[in-house]
């Protein structure tokens, strides 16, 4: 068999593995799944053999738009929906984009872009691939040498102990506060919403951290979807280190797009309120999620107007008071977030601000795990400009072996097995 052979049974073995892996969590949704994937690609081919720019413009704007409303059914009109849905449908419309914005010499296969779409690692809960950087990947995939294999390894090991020693024991606290909010004194509404904060952190971070793991080992490189997102000074800068990989989705794909800032402040303004909404919309499909966007949005606009057309860089202190303040802004709207309803919104709110009394429940967890961030956080100041400051270190040295193998015990001792679902996965 020649190298085009054996590189064509590869990708369909990979593609074969993408939907066993889906099937397991949800198997009639892989006939969707399928189904999405083969309409992207027709799409992508027809626009590509288009003539003239506003013809492929006009096609892609119909097809997305098509996917959108696929997304908009399963998500606000039937009562099931498909696990992963969000992330492979944007992919999904990546490839369209792409497609007509000439960034593929020429077609991709069309097994490269089943595979693309559903890309088993990513495919539950992200972090979101974009075709034009991913899809070349298929056919160059990196060989599995030593430094690959031990970045790998350690995201892989890193992931885990955030996801099951980590968010799934804050959990506990977050679960069983949330469950009855009006019983709980303010006091304990406020470190709860702080621990929800850890926890919602640690679980998708963990989960992104696995997922570009296991995208290292098969040969493919991800980049990474978080960057200590709580050392943001502003909302704005909280989007550029949040789900990195949703930020610049909609950045290149709504942002820019509507025009950017590029046509004046009034109308950069409504583009960012316009995309923090839609980004609402797409976390889910009641009205918290929809105040949770807007408030993202309005933090955005506020800072824009205050900061104006400074660029000097604040003094030590003014930073970290920043950074406490957007803490604090990111963590309230957080609230909705995990709420129920707006009911429930509103009684966390209320009490939270208006110290009201009640049953106490301080986890310690909370408290352990926030001392460990701001660590990291510290570290990441200190030693790297701002930027997560954990890396793969190399397993010829005995120390990394034992740390390694510390964090793989930790892992275990501390693992808390009742609540395995990832959060984002339920979007």
């Amino acid at each position: 068999m020649n190298g085009s052979g054996r590189r064509m049974v590869t990708k369909a073995a990979l593609l074969l593995v993408c939907y066993a892996f889906y099937a397991i969590f949800d198997l009639r949704g892989l006939i969707i799944l399928i189904a999405v994937s083969l309409f992207s690609y027709a799409s992508g081919r027809f626009i590509i053999s288009s003539p003239g720019i506003q013809r492929k413009r006009i096609a892609a704007a119909l097809f997305a738009s098509a996917l959108v409303g696929v997304l908009c059914f399963f998500k606000y009109v039937s009562s099931s929906l498909p696990v992963g849905i969000s992330f492979y449908m944007l992919m999904a419309i990546s490839f369209i984009i792409d497609c007509m914005r000439g960034e593929f010499e020429e077609l991709p296969d069309v097994i490269d872009v089943l595979i693309f779409v559903s890309f088993f690692p990513t495919i539950l809960s992200g972090p979101i691939l974009k075709a034009k950087d991913f899809i070349p990947q298929i056919n160059e995939r990196k060989r599995l040498d030593n430094a690959r294999l031990t970045r790998a390894l350690w995201l892989i090991a890193i992931g885990l102990f955030m996801k099951l020693a980590m968010a799934d024991r804050l959990s506990l606290a977050v679960d069983t506060v949330y469950a009855a909010p009006a019983a709980y004194s303010g006091a304990t509404l406020f470190m709860t919403s702080v621990a929800y904060s850890l926890q919602l952190f640690f679980d998708f971070a963990g989960y992104s951290n696995i997922a570009i793991g296991a995208a290292c080992f098969l040969g493919f490189d991800i980049p990474a979807n978080f960057n200590l997102p709580y050392m943001a000074t502003n909302p704005s800068e909280f989007w550029s280190r949040w789900h990195i990989s949703l930020s610049s989705w909609l950045r290149d794909y709504v942002y820019i797009p509507l025009g950017g800032n590029r046509k004046g402040s009034v109308r950069t303004y409504m583009n960012i309120m316009l995309v923090m909404t839609v980004s609402g919309l797409w976390h889910g499909n009641t009205v918290n999620f929809l105040l949770w966007g807007i408030g993202h949005g309005i933090g955005q606009l506020i800072y824009r107007i205050v900061r104006g057309t400074r660029k000097d860089a604040p003094a030590k202190a003014v930073r970290i008071l920043s950074m406490i303040l957007n803490f604090l802004f990111v963590n309230f709207l957080w609230i909705p977030f995990r709420c129920p309803t707006l009911s429930d919104t509103w009684t966390v709110i209320r009490r939270i601000f208006t110290f009201a009394e009640g049953a106490s429940y301080f986890y310690v967890y909370t408290f352990i795990f926030g001392f460990i961030l701001l660590a990291v956080q510290f570290m990441g100041a200190k030693r790297h400009k701002g930027n997560d400051p954990l890396r793969p270190l190399p397993f010829d040295r005995l120390y990394a072996r034992v740390i390694f193998c510390m964090l793989i015990i930790a892992t275990a001792m501390f693992a808390y097995f009742g609540n395995g679902a990832f959060i984002y996965s339920q979007f």
